[in-house]
């Protein structure tokens, strides 16, 4: 009884259901990757034509009020622009190959030789753990991305017009340090 050998596969029996669903979920997202990005930069250029007109019309903010509007219409003129570059899928590979060039810290993927050669149409001849830690990692990538994106929009906008209680630095530091484990190019490769 005691001299027996240990099979864990019934303990992690249940866990193997919620993997299948956590790898499925990951799959679908980064396959419709320029969706995701159209989206964020969607609302967060809605957010600023709703934020500037309640200021122009509202005139909350006093001295520099044109500035202010010009600041906002800009922005949100930018990041409509990006929303739908973001659609063709151009952006997304031309991102991709600028972070190609740069060299990235990525401490975590200096232990893992193998994931780099795997694409996202070949994820699937990984085994269950492998798969669900492949997709862990590429959405830690993908979170530092987000986080920058919104914490240097939060940077330009936050004091002027959004004049929200989210601080840009938490954003970018948590951004930050997920992309010095990570790094951007694991989910971008994905992506592309």
């Amino acid at each position: 009884m005691f001299g027996s050998e240990f099979d864990s596969s019934e303990i992690f029996e249940p866990l193997i259901p919620f993997l299948q669903g956590f790898n499925n979920f990951f799959y679908v997202l980064f396959k419709n990757a320029n969706y995701l990005f159209f989206s964020l930069f969607l609302i967060l250029s809605l957010l600023l034509l709703i934020n500037a007109r309640e200021i122009e019309y509202d005139e909350k903010v006093h001295g520099k009020e044109e500035l202010v509007k010009k600041r906002g219409r800009a922005g949100m003129a930018i990041y409509f622009i990006l929303a739908f570059a973001f659609l063709s899928e151009d952006l997304l590979n031309s991102l991709f190959q600028l972070f190609e060039i740069f060299p990235e810290p990525a401490i975590l993927l200096g232990y893992m030789e193998d994931f780099d050669s795997v694409s996202l149409n070949d994820v699937h001849s990984l085994d269950i753990w492998s798969q669900s830690f492949f997709f862990f990692i590429n959405s830690l990538s993908l979170i530092s991305l987000l986080l920058i994106i919104i914490g240097i929009y939060l940077m330009f906008f936050n004091k002027f017009i959004l004049q929200s209680k989210l601080k840009f630095m938490a954003f970018i530091g948590v951004g930050f340090f997920f992309w010095i484990l990570v790094g951007f190019r694991t989910s971008l490769s994905l992506m592309v």
